[in-house]
C-alpha cells in the first residue's frame, strides 16, 4: 500500500511540474506585455506578442521537461536501483 500511495505522489508530482513548466514562462510574458501595453503605452501589439510568445515558450518548456524526464525510473521499482527489468547500468 505505501509504494503505490508513492508512485500516486510522483506521479501528481510529475504532472504538477509539467504544468508549472507550461504556465510560469506564459504567465511572465504575458504580464510583461500587459506591463508594456498599459504602463508604457507601447500599444496592442506588444501584448498580443508576449501571448504568442508566452505560450510558445511554455509549451516548449513543458515539452523539454517531458522529454527530460520521462525515462526516470521511479525509486519504488523493484530492482537494483529502482529499475524495473533488473538490468545494471
Amino acid at each position: 500500500m505505501p509504494k503505490k500511495l508513492l508512485r500516486i505522489a510522483y506521479a501528481i508530482n510529475f504532472i504538477l511540474q509539467a504544468g508549472f513548466c507550461l504556465v510560469c514562462p506564459a504567465g511572465l510574458l504575458i504580464l510583461g506585455g500587459w506591463y508594456l501595453n498599459n504602463r508604457c503605452g507601447w500599444g496592442k501589439w506588444v501584448l498580443i506578442t508576449a501571448i504568442v510568445l508566452g505560450v510558445l515558450t511554455g509549451f516548449y518548456s513543458m515539452i523539454t521537461y517531458i522529454l527530460k524526464y520521462i525515462n526516470y525510473t521511479d525509486p519504488t521499482a523493484s530492482g537494483k536501483d529502482g529499475e524495473s527489468d533488473g538490468k545494471a547500468k
